[in-house]
């Protein structure tokens, strides 16, 4: 019988996720100090929260408003609802493009771009590269002339949240009870059986060489 997962947050997840937003440049063996854990708890949190998804990566968080000849906009997208999704994906694939965000409301795609600080520049990548996609209906868009606070940490967990996970056969969110496969360095994650088993069935031969 495969593992299940438990997607619930303790106080030494929490205590690592802070310590990173701190100074993400810091080892394993200096969080573990900092927190009172051993090392090989610190990279084995990590590597789970890293593959559960809730650490996407750790990155510089650069300031655009001081790198000459840059600027920043938000572009507001009107699409039928029942296409969103799709177009969001797409859109999401378009280099310029650093943020994606599906709304409720009149314009229910709102994207973050940065490129070259000219007004004709977005206008033609508007035109060129947003308003051809099928299913968008209209397009506006703000600059943005000052960043006041822009802060990418996380809010106050508390101990004993569940996260939200997507099941890698069928793409159903689950919060608790996952089942656990863990294919050579992997893991992959499933909200029940039947999808464990399918998974297994399609990926058998790609499964027993990542096994090896």
């Amino acid at each position: 019988m495969e593992p299940c997962l438990d997607t619930k947050l303790d106080n030494t997840d929490i205590a690592i996720m802070k310590s990173l937003i701190q100074d993400g440049r810091k080892s394993f063996r200096q969080i573990a100090r900092e927190i009172k854990v051993s090392t090989p708890t610190v990279e084995s949190r990590f590597s789970r929260m890293k593959g559960l998804g809730i650490i996407k990566n750790i990155q510089p968080i650069f300031d655009i408003e001081k790198i000459d000849n840059q600027m920043a906009a938000l572009i507001f997208i009107k699409t039928n609802p029942l296409h969103s999704l799709d177009i969001a994906n797409k859109l999401s694939s378009i280099p310029q493009v650093r943020g994606v965000y599906k709304m409720t409301g009149e314009y229910n795609i709102i994207l973050k771009v940065i490129m070259a600080q000219h007004p004709e520049y977005l206008e033609e990548f508007i035109r060129t590269k947003i308003a051809i996609i099928e299913g968008i209906k209209s397009v506006s868009y703000q600059m943005i002339t000052k960043t006041i606070k822009d802060d990418q940490s996380i809010p106050v967990i508390k101990e004993g949240v569940f996260l939200k996970i997507k099941c890698d056969y069928c793409d159903n969110d689950m919060f608790r009870g996952a089942k656990l496969l863990r294919v050579g360095q992997y893991e992959r994650y499933f909200c029940c059986n039947s999808c464990l088993t399918l998974y297994k069935q399609k990926y058998r031969s790609k499964i027993e060489a990542m096994s090896r």
